[in-house]
């Protein structure tokens, strides 16, 4: 898994009329909570960047990654396409 490849994708709503994001493996989430992410700051989002980017390094899995970034965006408020959830 070269950029912490997730099994399922996950599709989340980030301007909240009707932008979404297909989010694949933890390098994309990473740059979407960076870069992308419409709410500023939470201790959710912190440390889910930091998974995303131990994922892409090998020192933690890709599923973990997935995992931190759904609670990042469950805390966010954002929408996530349920069968995102359903795959995992």
């Amino acid at each position: 898994m070269e950029h912490g490849d997730w099994r399922n994708p996950v599709i989340v709503d980030l301007g909240g009329r009707g932008r979404f994001a297909i989010i694949t493996n933890a390098l994309d989430a990473a740059n979407c909570m960076s870069e992308e992410w419409p709410v500023d700051g939470g201790a959710a989002v912190d440390e889910a960047v930091l998974v995303c980017l131990d994922a892409i390094l090998g020192k933690a899995s890709a599923e973990d990654s997935r995992d931190a970034f759904l609670e990042a965006a469950r805390e966010a408020g954002l929408y996530v396409k349920p069968d995102s959830e359903r795959f995992h």
